[in-house]
């Protein structure tokens, strides 16, 4: 526990650069033409697809390519679709340019498939059949790039600034050594024999002229430098998400869902890596990418992408781990059953012992994976119940805030949190769990509009991603803290309050003793013995006994003031001889006299506590004390309302108000206190039109 000057200010991502515009705003109106375009001429390309498969065999495809043309050009439509949807909303977006141009390119080599196995096998052999071809054994490698591309400019169109910029740059270029070294390379060192010599004459001849043992070690390199940039690529889409802040941050946490879901459907993959399964996989992977592309760029606020990102991490692995255990489970019953039953008993056995051996177990152990992985975040009833006993147990509040830290980071399973509460003068307590990390989030704890401290948990990895269902749960928490801060610092300033009560009131017993005996005291004794001479020089010396009278009544006369201005100190004599109301208009007389023009209105102010009319009091004359001094008006009006529960006393005036950087003075800061000692409620506005109006309400107790 250590003492803080003040709460820090919050994490507020304030400049999120330039990709903070999408998303931030409404919805632009879209941009259908050139789109529209797009996306006419892909679903021709993929027609064409299909007309084209249909009039070959698939013994011909498989002697010069490996599947079905319409494939490539599905797949391009849907990258292509989804640029043309980020260009109908954000014209001339680098994304989007690419992806679309990326569309149409892949559709266009799905075309050139189809077109180019037709054309070999026609008689004779159709026109461009021979480029067709080139398109899909070389320059169609370019597709390689593309999703590096993706990676280095996503989402803001630009490369990432700093020394990633250098690494960005390196990753293009390795990027484009592959597709180079083949456009570049001689035919005979691409197709080593696969094609025939007719078939090879038909290609556009742009080789160099070097050699084929160099031309496939420069392939073979290539190849290492392609695959490499891949990583590299998304290295800097990791560093870009760690500089991050505020659009931006969610824009890159949408593509860091599809990295996760790229990675399942790579697991996938490789358990059917040519069958149906696996293909399937494929496919979400690029749906799931590109729709992901298509929300960051557009509209990243869509959905809650920190809860995407997390259940997909925790339940896909538990899903992995769930099929990693259905194969052992298959291959187990398998190798013990052996030949002994047929395959649909084995399949049937195999899944009635996988649901009796493991399948009770499933919502305990995704249950507890999730615990490791997130805490308790799914169990809101729990948490908080336990942080209320735990709340409850602790003592003051330097106990209070070290227990609730340890229930936060227990409860969503981080391994920081800072807890901060505000005390008097802007000083502070502070409580930590853990270690500081480099990037935190501040989320405040107020009661009733009140900010009263501050919670922090860390902003980065799985953990620091907070759902929707998180931030709920954490306002029930900074709810309890609140509830139980408030409560520690409510009986502390009442503890304070009743001290300085004691101290006041001392000091003001110290204060009148002093002044009846040190002041009225002597003047009294000094007038008693001055009687007594007098008498005893009436008959023998009359001026004497006449000049020791008349030094007496004055002394009496000081001893009077000064017993008036001890009971005005206690309390101003005009309340009691006048009454509230007239004891206001006495006061605005005084300041009508320095030139100001006062309105007194009031209604019936009858049976007010003697506590809030000493308080009333006060407050109006150092009111109307501040206006004829500093507000330069010419007019000011002077309420008292009496209500049920308090007593609304209002002083405005049509001066120049108070300018915003104004530190208030002595007189300000004993208006708050009047009305704060009372329990009441004080505030000072200068509204557009001028002037300033102090309001205070003071509580008149339990008066019917």
């Amino acid at each position: 526990m250590t003492a803080v000057p003040a709460l820090r200010a919050e994490a507020s991502g304030a400049e999120a650069g330039p990709g903070a515009g999408p998303g931030t705003g409404p919805m632009a109106r879209p941009h259908l033409v050139g789109p529209g375009l797009l996306v006419v001429v892909l679903a021709a390309l993929v027609v064409g697809c299909l007309v084209l498969d249909a009039r070959s065999t698939d013994a011909q495809r498989a002697l010069y390519v490996s599947e079905r043309g319409v494939v490539s050009g599905a797949i391009g439509a849907l990258v292509g679709c989804c640029g043309a949807a980020i260009l109908a909303f954000r014209p001339r977006h680098v994304v989007g340019v690419v992806l679309a141009v990326t569309g149409a390119f892949w559709a266009l080599d799905g075309f050139c498939e189809s077109y180019a196995v037709l054309g070999l096998h026609a008689q004779p052999t159709l026109p461009l059949t021979g480029l067709a071809y080139w398109v899909v054994s070389e320059a169609g490698s370019l597709l390689l790039v593309a999703l590096p591309l993706v990676l280095v400019l996503y989402p803001t169109g630009r490369l990432p600034q700093g020394r990633w910029r250098t690494v960005a740059v390196a990753a293009l270029v390795m990027a484009f050594a592959l597709p180079l070294s083949l456009v570049l390379a001689p035919d005979s060192a691409i197709y080593d024999g696969r094609l025939s010599d007719d078939v090879v004459r038909l290609l556009p001849q742009i080789s160099l002229p070097w050699s084929n043992a160099a031309a496939v070690a420069t392939i073979r390199v290539g190849q290492v430098l392609t695959m490499l940039a891949m990583p590299l690529a998304a290295a800097t889409v990791f560093a870009r998400h760690a500089r991050s802040t505020g659009v931006e941050r969610t824009q890159l946490r949408w593509l860091l869902w599809a990295a996760i879901v790229c990675l399942l459907a790579g697991g996938v993959m490789l358990l059917d890596l040519n069958g149906p399964v696996g293909f399937g996989a494929l496919v979400l992977a690029l749906v799931a990418t590109s729709i992901s592309v298509v929300i960051g760029v557009v509209r990243p606020d869509t959905g809650d992408i920190d809860a995407l990102v997390g259940g997909t991490l925790v339940y896909g692995g538990i899903a992995a781990l769930f099929v990693l255990v259905d194969l052992a489970v298959v291959a187990g019953a398998a190798a013990v059953l052996g030949d002994r039953f047929q395959e649909r008993q084995v399949t049937v056995l195999v899944l009635v012992l996988a649901v009796a051996a493991y399948g009770p177990l499933r919502s305990w152990l995704t249950a507890q994976v999730r615990r490791r992985v997130l805490g308790r975040r799914g169990e809101r009833y729990e948490v908080v119940s336990a942080l209320a006993e735990r709340l409850e147990e602790s003592g003051g509040l330097e106990q209070q805030l070290p227990a609730l830290a340890a229930a936060v980071a227990e409860a969503f399973r981080v391994p920081f949190v800072r807890v901060e509460v505000l005390g008097h003068g802007g000083q502070g307590l502070a409580a930590t769990h853990g270690a500081e990390p480099a990037a935190t989030r501040a989320f405040p704890i107020s009661y009733r509009g009140e900010r009263i401290g501050s919670i922090e948990l860390p902003d980065g990895g799985i953990r620091g991603m907070l759902s929707r269902r998180d931030h709920v749960l954490l306002v029930d928490v900074v709810r309890q803290a609140a509830i139980a801060a408030r409560s520690s610092l409510l009986a502390r300033e009442l503890q304070e309050s009743r001290e300085q009560l004691v101290l006041a009131r001392e000091e003001d017993r110290r204060r009148i003793r002093r002044d009846l005996h040190d002041g009225l005291g002597p003047v009294l004794g000094g007038v008693a013995m001055r009687l007594d001479a007098a008498g005893n020089a009436v008959e023998s010396d009359p001026a004497t006994a006449h000049r020791l009278v008349v030094q007496s009544r004055a002394e009496i006369t000081e001893a009077l003031a000064d017993v008036r201005r001890l009971v005005h100190g206690l309390r101003p004599p005009a309340l009691d001889d006048l009454g509230l109301l007239a004891a206001v208009e006495q006061q605005a007389d005084r300041t009508r006299a320095a030139g100001l023009a006062v309105t007194v209105q009031a209604d019936d102010l009858a049976s007010l506590p003697a506590a809030v009319e000493v308080a009333a009091y006060r407050i109006v004359s150092e009111a109307l004390a501040n206006v004829a001094r500093h507000a330069d008006a010419a007019h000011c009006t002077v309420t008292l309302a009496s209500g049920r529960a308090d007593l609304a006393v209002e002083v405005r005036d049509d001066g120049r108000g108070i300018a915003a950087d104004v530190v208030a003075g002595v007189g300000l800061r004993s208006l708050r206190e009047r009305a704060e000692e009372l329990g009441g409620r004080y505030e000072v506005v200068c509204p557009p039109e001028g002037g300033t109006t102090v309001r205070a309400w003071l509580p008149v107790g339990g008066r019917e």
